[in-house]
């Protein structure tokens, strides 16, 4: 009897739950990338959570409601202690809440937290966030007007709930390692339904043909491609079978250096966009998951809406900002604004007659270099690009650097094109489109566009989609990128995995996988 109780407490300090094992192709650096994003899912514990579906689901909330007519919501705090057995109050979101403030977190002002947008402009302190613990298990979040998708920017890490410190926390895992390789422990010894894993770790890196050898090897359990890059080796692999594709929100394209005096010229950057053919380009993929995308705002996130009137857009910009013009501005390019159209033949003469009134001939072409993540999916797709180029004197040349190093260029504005993979966890036009505004990644500035956008975001619910309707029309008219088609998220996820469901926000937080005997 002596024996059996010693062997039962010897199994009973083992965690219970298998290592799950995750290689992203990435730059592991990365601000805010993938790799970075899967640690904080199961290190920064959120109000709420997003499931393997997508769908929101109570984290440190338990429960929630909108009151005063959707300006404000209500969440009831579920029990909880702090790792060093401090009890977890409403008061300690509210700290959080604070601080990212006065680390000026965008995601608050997406939320459309009441305040979040003048504390970020620096022009009021964090104290004056729409945050409140009325109770000790109680929390208030006010909005600057009603948002449907204010439970969806909750979820985000970059608002989970923490102390200065890393220590004490509310996280279910703890991580430590460098960026390359984290090593997440879990803190209990027993699994739950949202941390399965005993151990989880996440390693980065963009050698895709390595990453997916080690996976035919069983070495590692899943990997997962931050953006396009590797989609190639993992189709032309002996693991096809298991992979998985994600159609998420967003855009891949080429984003345009607007300061370079070449580009400086909205009928060169019409004209580009103009002479591509997306569906040939796509058609090289074959993956029905990638759609072609000739606006700024793609179908997934586009509002339905009738384009409003002139008149009503100068109200909505007076009313929401001061000290900007109420007139909405007339198209600058001397190009079609319709020209997803026209039939392609018609785009490309229509292309060159832009370009020779731009000065740009076979004699006199526009060279430029396009800056592009390592892998040869994205070398497919600049040579496909080239081609359609050239037909209209431009002749692009391609410089491969991390991801991580061409966002730091684009910020410098020390790039001509660049490859941009933006999507996002939230269905949110406006935020897709804030990526534009003045003072955003990258050069590009339009103070039509930047009123008409703020106004957006101030305005009701109702009033929102043919506002963000008319700023993407702004964007066309001047286009920052040229925008090809909509980005996928790829993985390729082992037999011994349960619980991957494809899902248009991409979750798939780690912790909630279970890890199976099964090879």
């Amino acid at each position: 009897m002596s024996l059996v109780l010693l062997l039962s407490a010897c199994g009973g300090s083992q965690p219970e739950g298998a290592r799950l094992t995750v290689t992203v192709v990435g730059d592991a650096t990365r601000q805010q990338g993938l790799a970075q994003r899967l640690v904080a899912e199961a290190t920064q514990p959120t109000l709420v959570d997003r499931d393997g579906t997508g769908q929101i689901v109570p984290g440190l909330a338990s429960s929630w409601r909108y009151v005063d007519d959707g300006r404000s919501l209500i969440l009831r705090l579920r029990p909880a202690r702090w790792s060093d057995d401090e009890p977890f109050a409403a008061d300690d979101v509210v700290a959080a809440f604070r601080r990212a403030a006065q680390r000026r977190e965008p995601t608050l002002a997406r939320a459309g937290l009441e305040g979040a947008t003048a504390i970020l402009a620096r022009r009021a302190p964090a104290s004056r966030l729409g945050i409140f613990a009325p109770i000790s298990r109680v929390v208030e979040i006010r909005l600057a007007v009603p948002s449907p998708l204010l439970l969806g920017w909750l979820a985000e890490p970059q608002l989970g709930i923490a102390k200065p410190s890393e220590r004490p926390t509310l996280a279910q895992y703890t991580a430590r390692g460098p960026v390359q390789r984290r090593l997440l422990r879990r803190r209990s010894l027993a699994a739950t339904p949202t941390a399965r894993p005993a151990e989880i770790v996440v390693s980065a890196g963009e050698d895709a043909a390595t990453a997916v050898a080690e996976f035919l090897r069983g070495e590692t359990d899943i990997v997962i491609g931050e953006g396009l890059a590797g989609l190639g080796e993992a189709r032309s692999s002996n693991a096809a079978q298991s992979l998985r594709i994600d159609s998420v929100w967003g855009i891949y394209g080429y984003a345009l250096n607007t300061s370079r005096p070449s580009l400086s010229d909205p009928r060169v950057r019409l004209a580009m966009a103009m002479a591509v053919d997306r569906p040939g380009l796509l058609q090289r993929f074959g993956i029905p998951a990638m759609a072609p995308v000739e606006s700024m705002l793609p179908s997934g996130l586009a509002p339905a809406s009738a384009p409003p009137s002139a008149t009503g857009i100068a109200a909505a910009i007076a009313t929401a900002t001061t000290g900007r013009s109420t007139t909405a501005p007339a198209a600058t390019t001397g190009g079609p604004a319709n020209w997803s159209r026209m039939a392609p033949a018609s785009r490309r003469t229509t292309a060159q007659s832009l370009m020779a009134a731009a000065g740009y001939t076979a004699d006199h072409p526009l060279r430029l270099v396009l800056l592009l993540p390592p892998g040869r999916d994205h070398r497919t797709i600049a040579e496909s690009i080239g081609v359609d180029w050239a037909a209209i004197n431009v002749v692009l040349a391609v410089s491969e650097a991390a991801a991580g190093t061409i966002d730091q260029l684009v910020r410098r504005g020390d790039f001509d094109l660049a490859v941009i993979e933006s999507s996002l966890a939230v269905a949110d036009p406006a935020a897709a489109l804030m990526r534009w505004h003045c003072g955003g990644a990258g050069p590009y500035c339009n103070r039509a566009f930047d009123a008409v956008l703020e106004a957006a975001v101030a305005a009701a619910p109702a009033e929102q989609p043919a506002l963000i309707a008319r700023a993407a029309d702004l964007l066309a008219e001047s286009p920052p990128m040229v925008p090809l088609f909509s980005p996928v998220r790829w993985a390729l996820v082992g037999r011994n995995v349960d619980g991957w469901t494809p899902n248009a926000a991409s979750s798939h937080p780690l912790a909630r996988l279970a890890v199976s005997g099964r090879q």
